[in-house]
């Protein structure tokens, strides 16, 4: 084929002129690189290839990590893992034999992503999210994400959302917003945990959580001032109390004291109403709920919670969202019935910072995103930190009205 040919087929000297043109309009200073951009720009973006491989969550356990390829760009996201199998089965594999299952799902998911969900996708717009979430729940037959693994299939969803932003070229809660149909300029307050106990620490605490919710400041870099000053207070606290081991921390990166084998002093309770006193005024369903539209449903005609807690990523795969799509039709199915929406991580998340884009895009109000410490909580934070400085003036910090931001 002679050059002629080609630039025929191809029709660039039609392309290529009218680069050439929008640069001179432009009056553009550096004229190839406005070029190239145009003529990139230009080219429909299509999904080329998925590729998913195991990583280690933030317990250090198998999860999945998916890199989504487009005849422009490489996009990755991870979710965690499902949480260690339960059941009669895995009781009887005791530890040992709970983490080979968990590595055979992981290692069974990143197989089928590969095959199966790769040539599904390729040649789909990554713009076009509900197309491609529903061709990953098509592959999904028996509609309870057994398959995959929701955990799984939100990796692969993420990721096109992530390819999706970049090819408007919008961030991406701005794209998120898109979805929506919200503004995002709503910027969550933290609710940061300080103390781990129960299942999430090795204390004898029977709470499993306690966190603080810095609504007075005036903005997220102040919220997170004042959370980190409190949790480093917290820490000087517990150990001039209780001893340099009650330092140790949780699963969330709170303290975990073992402070039931003695009692509270009366200075030890008035450091503790400062520090986790907040207004019960709200009922968040995480378990009750599952991020289950049905389950929702139930909720609001029983007037059971006034709260959704929304995690991009979950503990049991049967029932629960496996998509952005999934995530966003229940976030306005809780917004309908004027619901908070809190926009949470969970136990050994990933270092993706997804769910912080989410809870901006979503206009959540809240996010739970674990203690200032940890690789995995401070990714979600510090993606916030810098959403704030780049909306600038646009930026609301949610603040009093946590609550209700969602509703607005």
């Amino acid at each position: 084929m002679s050059v002629q040919e080609y630039l025929e087929k191809h029709l660039l000297s039609r392309k290529v002129e009218e680069a050439v043109n929008a640069a001179v309009r432009a009056k553009a200073p550096d004229p190839v690189l406005f070029i190239a951009g145009h003529m990139r720009r230009a080219a429909p973006s299509v999904i080329t290839r998925v590729r998913a491989r195991q990583i280690l969550d933030g317990h250090g356990a198998p999860a999945v990590e998916v890199e989504l390829h487009t005849n422009k760009a490489v996009h990755r996201a991870s979710a965690a893992s499902a949480g260690a199998p339960e059941g009669a089965a895995a009781d009887a594999a005791g530890d040992s034999g709970r983490r080979n299952i968990l590595a055979r799902a992981v290692a069974d998911a990143v197989r089928v992503i590969n095959d199966k969900v790769s040539e599904a996708l390729v040649g789909m717009d990554p713009q076009q999210q509900a197309q491609i979430d529903q061709a990953i729940m098509d592959l999904d037959k028996a509609r309870h994400k057994a398959e995959l693994g929701a955990n799984a299939m939100l990796a692969v969803s993420i990721a096109a959302c992530k390819a999706g932003a970049a090819e408007k070229e919008v961030p991406l809660y701005k794209h998120i917003a898109d979805l929506v149909g919200k503004s995002a300029t709503t910027i969550p307050a933290p609710a940061i945990t300080v103390i781990n106990g129960g299942k999430h620490a090795g204390n004898g605490l029977p709470i499993q959580e306690i966190m603080i919710l810095p609504v007075g400041a005036k903005n997220f870099e102040e919220a997170m001032q004042m959370g980190s000053e409190t949790y480093h207070h917290l820490k000087d606290i517990i150990l001039e109390k209780y001893g340099a081991e009650s330092c140790n921390i949780g699963d969330h990166g709170g303290f975990a004291p073992n402070i039931s084998r003695q009692p509270f002093d009366k200075d030890d309770w008035e450091h503790s109403k400062k520090l986790t006193t907040l207004e019960l005024c709200q009922v968040a369903g995480d378990d009750l709920l599952m991020s289950d539209p049905e389950r929702i449903k139930r909720a609001v005609n029983e007037y059971t919670c006034n709260a959704l807690v929304l995690k991009a990523s979950i503990k049991s795969s049967v029932n629960q969202v496996g998509t952005v799509t999934e995530a966003i039709e229940v976030v306005k199915q809780a917004k309908d019935a004027h619901w908070g929406v809190m926009v949470s991580h969970r136990s050994g998340d990933t270092e993706d910072s997804f769910i912080a884009d989410l809870s901006v895009g979503a206009a959540a109000g809240q996010i739970k995103a674990g203690a200032p410490c940890r690789g995995e909580c401070l990714t979600k934070y510090n993606q916030l930190l810098r959403i704030e400085e780049e909306l600038g003036s646009e930026g609301v910090y949610a603040g009093e009205n946590w609550r209700t931001a969602s509703t607005s």
